[in-house]
């Protein structure tokens, strides 16, 4: 689909959308909004990359987790 019409219309926005993962959790910023706001616009148009940013965050976790048990019990 192009971003410019044939009849002259104006053209679609661009849309922005990005997530920062790290081992404190996640950013994500779409259209100008942060987030749950943000989460909602991504959910709803990228929901791969919702699940994708959902599950690197529970492996994150895991291994944190999996880390620290393993610390405790050594």
């Amino acid at each position: 689909m192009d971003a410019f019409k044939a009849d002259g219309a104006d053209p679609r926005p661009a849309q922005y959308v990005a997530v920062s993962i790290s081992a404190f959790g996640f950013r994500a910023q779409a259209d100008g909004h942060t987030g749950w706001a943000a989460w909602r616009r991504i959910r709803r148009s990228h929901p791969a990359l919702a699940w994708a940013a959902l599950a690197q965050v529970a492996v994150l976790t895991g291994l944190m987790a999996a880390l620290t048990l393993a610390m405790w019990l050594r």
